[in-house]
């Protein structure tokens, strides 16, 4: 809905301001153009309005002498009244008719006959209506509907009538014209009728045609004069259209009264946007108040009191001096960055809420972060579940170091080693039974002492006096086969 009245508004400004106007024919000997050497004694015309470029020479162009009669060059003729209608040419079409002098004319227009200061006051019901069915000729348009009816002016019509086809004299003429656009106008357009010394068709002068004293066309009996006439000027209410183009009250192109095309663009634009901007400061007003009532009938009137004195002491104390938390902790940051800088060491940077892993809830994390201790090898073959610890071989360092003096007294340490949580045993202790398992110790702590001398005493001592390859290859291998087969056969646990 905004977007459609944004759209209004501009096509109306455009509309105001005179950016869109009638189209009508381009100046010069290009398609779809028309150029004309105008002078009293002879003039010459080119079109390409129409099928194919016709060029018109030797054009005798009639006007007003100073006996008030019609000859050859002289003053330019008048022809004064209200116009009811126009019509533009961009092209003309020969298959309905168009043909000769038609097709050098831009304009047609259709005056009801009567001075200038009688059609400034016609207003009501005393303005022609005319409708307007087909203009393809310039001279002879096909009206309807309407208190004005040109196909039925004849010698009992109360009205009399002026249809021209207008040919422009000059470039500035040309573009004037578009003036005449906007229909229901007092008018006065000036110029020559036109002779050629060859022909008595109609809209040619001729020896019927009749001016007053002030050099104004005459309507004979029928009347209704239709002719051609070559424009040197187009006097409206309030402004004029010359050849030149100089005069101080021309006619231009989107310009309004007093405040003129760019004066009435400008006003638009700040009554528009000054406009905006006040009913939007109206509009945030009234939201601010419609929030405060509603919040004060939710909280109440104490609760507003103590935001109100909350926001006032924040007042008084920003005009002491006194900064928040975040504007210290921001100039603490630069004072460091900037001290940081001034001895050369690089800041380090933030971590963000990204780059921080949380270990209680990623394992990885927990793992990672976990007691740093050296990497644990396997003891037997892959299938083997038994593992050298990092406190199993400190205290197998323990031992070893002890002389080989004592080491019988260490027998109860030894058999520690040999009796861990996991039955952890080292490279230098005896290799079990094949039908015992860790479990079955475990099962058998209630008479702990027994077996655990009797592994400890006799063959842990031997093999730690003499290692000897071959029975450390053929333990290693009784060790793999006693555990594997504990693994399927033992289930006492």
């Amino acid at each position: 809905m905004r977007r459609g009245l944004v759209a209004l508004y501009l096509l109306s400004l455009m509309l105001l301001a005179g950016c869109l106007s009638p189209t009508t024919a381009g100046w010069g000997q290009g398609d779809g153009e028309v150029k004309v050497d105008f002078s009293t004694e002879s003039t010459s015309a080119t079109s390409s309005l129409g099928d194919e470029k016709q060029s018109f020479d030797e054009l005798l162009p009639v006007g007003c002498d100073d006996t008030r009669t019609l000859d050859n060059g002289g003053n330019p003729i008048k022809f004064t009244g209200y116009m009811a209608a126009s019509h533009f040419y961009e092209t003309h079409d020969s298959l309905n008719g168009a043909k000769d002098l038609d097709l050098a004319v831009t304009v047609s227009v259709a005056i009801k006959s009567m001075s200038m200061n009688e059609a400034v006051g016609v207003d009501g019901e005393q303005i022609p209506r005319i409708q307007v069915k087909n203009w393809n000729l310039p001279l002879y348009p096909e009206t309807g509907a309407g208190n004005i009816d040109l196909d039925e002016i004849d010698s009992d019509s109360s009205s009399k009538w002026f249809v021209l086809g207008l040919i422009p004299t000059t470039e500035n003429i040309l573009y004037g014209m578009q003036a005449l656009g906007e229909w229901h106008q007092p008018i006065q357009i000036e110029g020559y009728l036109v002779d050629t010394n060859k022909t008595m068709s109609a809209g040619y002068y001729s020896s019927s045609h009749e001016v007053n004293g002030n050099c104004e066309m005459k309507i004979g009996q029928s009347n209704i004069e239709s002719v051609y006439l070559m424009v040197t000027s187009i006097k409206l209410e309030d402004s004029v259209i010359t050849s030149s183009g100089d005069s101080s009250d021309e006619w231009v192109l989107g310009d309004v009264p007093i405040l003129g095309r760019g004066g009435f663009i400008m006003f638009i634009l700040i009554v528009g946007i000054g406009g905006a901007v006040t009913m939007f400061m109206f509009s945030k007003i009234a939201v601010a108040k419609g929030a405060s009532h509603s919040m004060e009938t939710l909280v109440g009137k104490k609760a507003m009191a103590a935001v109100s004195r909350v926001k006032s002491d924040m007042k008084q104390a920003r005009s002491v001096g006194m900064k928040s938390s975040k504007q210290r902790n921001a100039e603490a940051r630069k004072d460091a960055s900037t001290e940081a800088k001034k001895e050369g060491v690089i800041p380090a940077k933030r971590e963000t809420a990204d780059s921080i892993s949380l270990t209680g809830f990623d394992l990885d994390s927990a793992l990672q972060s976990g007691p740093s201790e050296s990497i644990t090898s396997d003891f037997g073959s892959k299938s083997s579940s038994v593992v050298i610890t990092t406190e199993a071989k400190n205290i197998e360092s323990k031992v070893t170091s002890i002389p080989r003096s004592v080491a019988p007294r260490s027998s109860p340490v030894t058999s520690t080693v040999h009796t861990t949580q996991s039955s952890v045993i080292s490279n230098t202790d005896s290799v079990p039974s094949k039908h015992s398992h860790f479990s079955s110790s475990v099962a058998g702590s209630s008479k702990p002492q027994q077996p655990k001398k009797k592994v400890v005493k006799k063959r842990a001592a031997k093999k730690v006096q003499q290692p000897e390859v071959e029975s450390w290859t053929e333990n290693k291998q009784e060790t793999t086969n006693s555990s594997e087969e504990e693994e399927f056969s033992d289930f006492s646990f």
